[in-house]
């Protein structure tokens, strides 16, 4: 069959674009690429955030294409996936569409309703090869584990599939694919191609306003240090210098010495490559050899997720962590010379107007202690995560305008207006920065090694001044819009929240007695 594989536009753009010149490769569509290549498919990838048309205008350079799948990875994107499977059916009804990714996974009713024709649930890369080839044989799908499809005018879920176990076994990502020099990191260095990399799969945490680990599974499923290596090394051979591992827990208790292993390979046989990764808190202070391996293996950059400066909050969101742990880890990175990226969550449904402020203040004070970079969001119930089935049952979710599912929007009736939740988002973002610059001036921020590529990164955001100004200007406008937005929301009918709720209830994935869960112990670090 002759696939087209669609990364779907988002309406409010790209964030770290816009603000640090990275754009990220679909690492996931190149992977389920790879596979379907290898299954003798004729595979193309599309990213409709490069390649910006109309729904119609798209539709019409489809219409050679025996199937046409689109990611749901990001809840954001759905929108203009609908709006592109509408306009394909207008022409041809039998060109066959579906959709994978998170939102998918867990809004399969409505994104049957919606005119796909197939959903994807979970891991895709056996899934859809089985599906593509039931099609091609004219076979019923209904043998495929982990869809979901409508049959006379039923939806139908087929079994769970059981989660890929040794990941070795996955295909290598069709890389050649992607249009490689439109995936860039820019504040590194002008014109560095970016590749991201995917070394485990699962989460063994819980955290409440997360859809990871119902996507992925409890279970922390790691790719052998062969693996990764033959990973990082056919993309060094195609020119890629910078990387992202994307694993949601680059570290996990009980993989540390597994890890250690890993960053020594990297230092032997890629001691060129730098990287970036998510870490967190409680893992850093735990093992700070492991970090110190990292960093000397090529990281320059970690991403933290801080989320509150409250710690009644973060017991709320069950995060795992506390505040002093975050103060460590930061410090400990900073220590490394490892620049430090922290993310914030503001406007949780149980976060008061105090505690908002004292997380504010908290990640301010922060940049003291070495934090580097900062991403405040806003708390989003995520199809998939344990906070949107609660606040879908509690009636505190205003609206279901999947555009506004961008982590960057408010939505929910919590004990903060989300109007002023905002602003205090897009405020906090400037006062940060303005904060460690003054901070980094006086000699406030504590020492540490030099990040040869920190300058190269304050240069890159200083060019961009204008632009920010204009953002800072437009923030009275961005308000009044939200607040608009809000007073006119897009609501579902109950019996569209009734499925949503007992899609919800569906298994992902079908567990293995064999399949080890990753223990978790608890630290009062």
């Amino acid at each position: 069959m002759k696939i087209l594989l669609v990364k779907p536009y988002d309406r409010y753009g790209e964030g770290y674009y816009n603000s640090f010149g990275i754009r990220m490769p679909p690492l996931g569509l190149a992977e389920l690429a790879g596979a379907l290549r290898d299954a003798g498919h004729e595979v193309s990838i599309y990213d409709r955030m490069i390649h910006k048309s109309a729904p119609e205008e798209f539709a019409r350079k489809v219409l050679n294409y025996d199937a046409v799948g689109f990611t749901t990875i990001a809840t954001s994107y759905y929108p203009d996936a609908v709006d592109v499977v509408k306009a394909i059916k207008e022409r041809d009804k039998d060109l066959i569409t579906f959709a994978g990714g998170h939102h998918a996974t867990f809004m399969y009713p409505l994104v049957l309703r919606d005119g796909f024709d197939y959903v994807v649930r979970g891991e895709g890369e056996v899934t859809t090869v089985e599906l593509m080839d039931s099609i091609a044989r004219g076979r019923s799908p209904s043998s495929v584990q982990g869809i979901a499809y409508v049959d006379h005018g039923e939806v139908k879920l087929t079994p769970p599939r059981p989660p890929l176990v040794n990941l070795d076994e996955s295909p290598m990502p069709a890389w050649d694919l992607i249009e490689q020099d439109s995936y860039r990191a820019d504040v590194i260095e002008r014109g560095a191609k970016f590749a991201t990399v995917e070394t485990a799969r699962g989460c063994p945490y819980n955290c409440e306003f997360c859809s990871v680990t119902a996507m992925w599974g409890h279970s922390w499923r790691m790719k052998s240090e062969g693996r990764i290596m033959k990973e990082i090394n056919a993309l060094r051979d195609m020119g890629y210098k910078y990387m992202f591992f994307v694993d949601d827990d680059l570290v996990i208790p009980g993989s540390e010495e597994s890890r250690k292993r890993l960053f020594n390979l990297i230092s032997q046989e890629a001691p060129d490559i730098r990287w970036f990764a998510q870490i967190r808190a409680d893992l850093v202070v735990r093992r700070p050899d492991v970090m110190e391996a990292a960093a000397k293996a090529g990281m320059i950059l970690a991403f933290i997720g801080i989320e509150s400066g409250d710690d009644k909050t973060l017991r709320e969101m069950k995060k795992g962590i506390t505040t002093n742990m975050s103060t460590r880890a930061v410090e400990v990175l900073h220590k490394l010379g490892v620049m430090v990226f922290g993310g914030m969550i503001l406007g949780a449904p149980y976060e008061t107007w105090d505690s908002l402020k004292r997380s504010v203040k908290f990640s301010i004070e922060l940049a003291k202690r070495g934090l580097d970079a900062i991403q405040y969001t806003l708390y989003t119930p995520l199809p998939g995560s344990t906070s949107f089935y609660k606040l879908l049952k509690d009636n505190k979710i205003i609206t279901f305008d999947w555009n506004l599912y961008d982590c960057l929007h408010p939505l929910l009736r919590g004990a903060v207006n989300p109007v002023w939740a905002y602003l205090a988002s897009r405020m906090a973002n400037y006062a940060f920065y303005i904060e460690r610059y003054l901070f980094s001036k006086a000699g406030l921020v504590i020492k540490g090694p030099e990040n040869p590529y920190a300058a190269t990164m304050g240069k890159y955001v200083m060019g961009r001044l204008p632009l920010q100004m204009f953002y800072v200007l437009k923030i009275p406008y961005d308000v009044l819009q939200v607040a608009r937005t809000l007073a006119r929301p897009k609501l579902l009918r109950q019996e569209e929240i009734s499925s949503i709720m007992r899609a919800g209830l569906e298994p992902v994935f079908q567990l293995r007695p064999s399949l080890p869960t990753a223990r978790v112990p608890i630290s009062n670090v």
